[in-house]
């Protein structure tokens, strides 16, 4: 009994498109040098991919498209004869993609000219190459239906051509070119556009079933075209007494069961893809996106808690460990740098230091202070605050002092500080509670050099941190003085307090530059410990809980597989975390976050690679967001 034509066609592309999309899932799994590592980004599976995938799925596109051509012609073994066709039609396709490179790189010849030039150009260009690659396509159908290969398939479309350019043309353009685009298009980032696993499995499934009808409509377009080429016919009026023409094996033993076997084939790839996701074995990214910037001071992950993002005067719970729900409590400070900043306690409780004013909000979100400024910062232009392991306040604070004012252990950094350069006195102080009705300040001691940010490329940055043994530990880094200081303590009650260049000569109990990147400092260090300063330093680094460091660092953001780039603008960055056994991160583990834009001013375009926050809890999920809180990602099994 005959197979209908549009049931073969069906079988023809299940068995050419699912066993390739079950190889891009399995194969995505393998990890390769070079290759983005397969993760798992908003719920959804993303695979490696790299040049290999980018080569060969087109030609696996081209063997389908092919073999339902003949299917839908009812030829002989359709998929055999595609099979035995590809290297004209590979060849077919190597003509074409160098047809577009020609004309990309003849449009890139008067790219500086002016917007009507170029116009003009880009239409010049495109008739002819539309001409040749309407030409090519139908290499296709001419090689599987009329038997031809190679320069007898090239000539035959040459000679088909002839009268009927336009219509074949525009045939072309709508029923081959645009379906693939679109599909491109729609298709090019889903896993932007998912928000949970289930959307994910069902995102998979769409592509899937898409491009089968994408091939499936490429084909008949070019079946019609090949029917109206002059001088040939489809395919002779068959003799009733002649037999059938032999289908393929499998489409002739499924009979029936063609269509409802080859849906749920279709099935298979999400099914594998959500299992996948489900093993929970690979690094999940979780991206929640904003179109309105505000200014973020700090992250934090506490146990048993959801991230904390804070803003300026502001901040929000995270009511899910993806963060995609959140509760926002305001605050009566404003908090902006370096005149402030925020810790948080282990039970939740957020710590808020604004405009020389306290504000705590406890685990329950019942918040107290920050009405009245603290008189023991009055004095101060730079301020910062953390917490002891006990839960007591620690606030650091850097003030502007006259070079006649006595000080003893005064310092000076190895480079000489500017003649109308200032003193500036950094002190510890202990608070019992948020309204520090009464402080214990301690003088960690002073430091040549201003906190006058002159140039504005490196402003004041204050940090105080608490090190493994409990030390207080205060960073400071001076625009004026162009260095880092830090000041510390002998014990935890902060006796024999010291201060002294990071850089200078090493003095007994100092911390280390390592050992202070490992406080979790921020930028204050730079690129000065384990970096070079080549614009390559982490936008953010932190103390991974089992040890070693996870940074973030920006890399530009090329297209995966091939790609052609036109234009002379900067390439967009995309933020990558970094897996590092320490700051030096020479053999590191990537996982990729998100793709960064481009900082677009008056005068030039430039990559936006600023400070970014992070924090971790204490099962090793990350929080990480950029300044302007428009992209605040989580991470899981990183």
């Amino acid at each position: 009994m005959p197979i209908p034509r549009r049931r073969a066609a069906l079988t023809t592309l299940v068995l050419v498109l699912v066993p390739w999309s079950l190889l891009r899932v399995l194969g995505g799994l393998i990890p390769l040098p070079g290759v983005d590592p397969a993760r798992v980004v908003n719920g959804m599976f993303v695979p490696s991919a790299g040049v290999v995938g980018a080569l060969v799925e087109p030609v696996v596109w081209a063997w389908a498209v092919t073999a339902a051509v003949g299917a839908l012609a009812s030829v002989d073994r359709p998929l055999r004869r595609a099979f035995r066709a590809l290297p004209t039609v590979g060849a077919a396709l190597l003509a074409g993609a160098g047809t577009l490179l020609v004309a990309f790189l003849l449009l890139g010849m008067v790219l500086p000219a002016a917007v009507e030039l170029v116009w003009v150009a880009a239409a010049l260009l495109a008739l002819p190459a539309a001409a040749f690659l309407v030409r090519f396509a139908l290499v296709l159908p001419i090689a599987i239906l009329d038997g031809l290969r190679g320069r007898a398939a090239f000539r035959a479309s040459f000679v088909g051509v002839r009268g009927n350019a336009l219509g074949l043309g525009v045939a072309f353009l709508f029923g081959v070119a645009a379906p693939a685009l679109l599909y491109g298009w729609a298709f090019a980032r889903p896993e932007e556009k998912v928000t949970d696993p289930l959307l994910g499995v069902l995102a998979w499934l769409l592509r899937d079933a898409t491009l089968i009808a994408v091939v499936a409509l490429q084909a008949q377009i070019l079946l019609v075209a090949h029917r109206y080429l002059p001088g040939r016919s489809l395919l002779p009026a068959r003799d009733p007494e002649e037999p059938a023409p032999a289908a393929d094996r499998p489409t002739r033993r499924l009979g029936r069961l063609t269509v409802p076997l080859g849906l749920a084939a279709v099935l298979l790839p999400a099914g594998l893809v959500g299992g996948v996701v489900a093993a929970e074995r690979l690094p999940e990214v979780t991206v929640n996106t904003s179109d309105l910037p505000h200014k973020m001071i700090a992250v934090g992950w506490p146990t048993g808690r959801g991230p904390i993002l804070v803003g300026q005067t502001w901040f929000e719970d995270c009511l899910d460990d993806a963060c995609r729900t959140r509760r926002r409590t305001d605050l009566s400070v404003t908090m902006y740098e370096p005149y402030g900043g925020a810790a948080f306690g282990a039970d939740g409780s957020v710590y808020a230091l604004g405009q020389y004013a306290l504000e705590q909000c406890d685990a329950q979100r019942i918040c107290r202070g920050g009405k009245d400024g603290l008189a023991v910062l009055s004095e101060s232009q730079a301020a910062a605050i953390t917490l002891s392991p006990t839960g007591e306040i620690l606030l650091a604070s850097a003030t502007e002092v006259r070079p006649a004012d006595p000080a003893p252990d005064e310092v000076r950094p190895a480079a000489p500080a500017p003649d109308d350069a200032n003193h500036v006195e950094l002190k510890l102080i202990r608070c019992p509670d948020v309204f520090c009705a009464t402080p214990r300040v301690t003088s960690l001691g002073r430091v040549d050099g201003s906190l006058r940010d002159r140039g504005g490329s490196q402003p004041t940055r204050l940090v105080v941190r608490v090190d493994a043994s409990g030390r207080p530990v205060v960073a400071l880094r001076s625009p004026s003085a162009g260095g880092v200081s830090v000041g510390w303590c002998a014990t935890l009650d902060c006796a024999r307090p010291e201060v002294a260049p990071i850089e200078g000569p090493r003095r007994p109990g100092m911390p280390t530059p390592e050992e202070v990147a490992l406080l979790d400092v921020g930028d204050v260090l730079d690129c000065r410990v384990g970096h070079g300063c080549d614009g390559s330093e982490p936008l953010a680094a932190v103390h991974r809980p089992r040890g070693g460091v996870w940074d973030v660092v920006a890399e530009p953001a090329h297209p995966e597989g091939l790609y052609l780039r036109v234009g002379s603008g900067p390439w967009p960055d995309r933020a990558v975390l970094r897996v590092c056994t320490d700051r030096a991160c020479r053999e590191a583990r990537a996982v990729p976050l998100v793709e960064i834009p481009p900082v677009h001013t008056w005068w030039s375009d430039r990559p936006a690679r600023q400070r970014w926050l992070m924090a971790v809890d204490g099962d090793g999920r990350m929080v990480a967001t950029d300044p302007d809180g428009l992209h605040v990602v989580v991470v899981t099994r990183p």
